[in-house]
């Protein structure tokens, strides 16, 4: 039996980060820090969240409602959101292949939905919402055993060390992609890592197929 790839969104699927960068410039002052400039993006991509919050100054404690106010602002603009290059071609060659796939994402549905639509995308069996931040974990769990899959039978495919943190602690194998959110340091720990979605096919292939 194929494993079950369940992707991310944002970053994985989604070239989102600029966007998502434009946003918190937007927000930032407000919520008592201060905004991102250029030169500083690949430097941030290397820290965790805590981390980034601390550089620019922006309380942890005051991140979900940062995060409340951010993704009201992220749907005013979400319709410009482009798919990562190759993306596209690599998820229907899987399908194809007879591999299950699912979304499991932080973003809403009333933004992955209409993008999937708009792209033609039409591979995925699910597509489910994470509503805490820190809570991926709890969310994969719950669609396992909603779809009755094993955990052993999923591989995870996610940008940020988040995604990582998240499968160690049910003991499931994450497939990370360097062109997201985190740098390639930071997702060192990932169970396998991968540089482009091109890459990815063979990667996915070398791992599941006997």
């Amino acid at each position: 039996m194929k494993p079950y790839l369940i992707f991310d969104f944002d970053g994985t699927l989604v070239q989102s980060k600029e966007l998502a960068i434009y946003v918190l410039n937007k927000l930032a002052v407000k919520y008592g820090g201060r905004t991102v400039n250029s030169d500083e993006i690949d430097d941030l991509s290397e820290m965790s969240i805590p981390d980034r919050m601390r550089v620019l100054n922006i309380p942890m404690y005051r991140l979900p409602a940062l995060l409340i106010e951010g993704k009201k602002e992220y749907r005013k603009l979400a319709a410009k959101l482009q798919p990562v290059e190759g993306i596209i071609s690599v998820l229907y060659f899987l399908k194809q292949k007879g591999y299950s796939l699912g979304l499991l994402s932080s973003n809403r549905q009333d933004v992955i939905c209409p993008f999937l639509e708009v792209h033609q995308l039409h591979v995925f069996d699910f597509v489910h919402s994470v509503t805490n931040l820190f809570g991926k974990h709890h969310a994969i769990a719950h669609v396992a055993r909603k779809y009755h899959i094993d955990l052993q039978d999923i591989r995870y495919v996610g940008d940020e060390l988040r995604d990582i943190q998240a499968c160690k602690k049910i003991g499931l194998k994450m497939v990370a992609v360097t062109w997201g959110y985190d740098s390639a340091k930071l997702l060192k720990d990932a169970d396998h890592i991968c540089h482009s979605p091109e890459s990815l096919i063979q990667l996915v292939l070398n791992i599941t197929e006997p």
